[in-house]
């Protein structure tokens, strides 16, 4: 899975022939969302991804739009491998400021593990998945372990190195932006879109061209609605939830 800024990029680079961005970004930005509603995704939730910086009494502050999370990890040569969910880490005390403190209470036990990876062999041709979801599970685990507390905003870690965890996660509809985690085999097709609305839109470019990026926007969305992943989020956090571990790229 890629992040809408990371194709935005790539098509200023390969469409546009720019070697920067612009002051066009958010223009471009709306364009993939656009792009984004246009194959009718479920919008009531969506995917994000974003690094986190640890705070140093090991504590992450979640994001705000935060509803539930699907993967947290570190990176790994392009592998997120997961820390272990312990649910005996203590919620943590505050001081006399109301600052979290940086003592952890923690007991052993209760912990769960497993590595993420996105291998292509796990789908089909036209974009089904062709196998179960698979990880490690259960037992100690040596990138650490956490606890959400999502009422309080923060994630609990134990036995953790420091510096910035992945956390790939259900967010609200209405944030929506580049952070948005958008399948492989749709990426053409939102490039595509986007320069269809730009030539639209822009008095350089003449009728037959225009035309032309109209044909090939309405190519890559047929391929796109072919190959369409139909694991949907629910069952993504059911099989998470279970044990097994999904297969997207970091």
């Amino acid at each position: 899975m890629r992040k809408l800024d990371e194709i935005i990029r790539e098509f200023y680079i390969q469409d546009l022939g720019m070697t920067q961005l612009d002051e066009r970004y958010p223009r471009f930005l709306s364009m993939g969302i656009s792009g984004i509603k246009e194959l009718n995704f479920d919008l009531k939730n969506v995917v994000k991804e974003v690094y986190l910086t640890v705070n140093d009494n090991d504590t992450v502050d979640l994001p705000s739009d935060y509803l539930d999370y699907l993967v947290i990890g570190t990176s790994n040569g392009g592998v997120i491998s997961s820390l272990g969910l312990n649910n005996n880490i203590a919620p943590r005390t505050t001081d006399d400021c109301g600052d979290l403190e940086v003592d952890l209470n923690v007991t052993s036990g209760d912990t769960s593990s497993g590595t993420f990876s996105y291998n292509n062999s796990n789908y089909t041709k036209d974009g089904q998945m062709s196998g179960r979801m698979y990880g490690n599970g259960g037992g100690g685990n040596s990138n650490g372990a956490y606890k959400i507390y999502k009422d309080e905003g923060y994630i609990s870690l134990s036995s953790f190195g420091g510096g910035t965890i992945i956390l790939r996660y259900l967010a609200s509809a209405e944030s929506v932006d580049g952070n948005f985690l958008i399948d492989d085999f749709f990426t053409e097709f939102i490039k595509a879109w986007m320069m269809f609305v730009y030539t639209r839109s822009t008095r350089s470019f003449n009728g037959q061209e225009k035309h032309d990026y109209e044909r090939k926007m309405k190519e890559n969305r047929k391929k796109a609605e072919k190959r369409r992943y139909r694991f949907n989020i629910r069952e993504i956090s059911s099989a998470i939830s279970s044990g097994y571990r999904s297969a997207p790229s970091a």
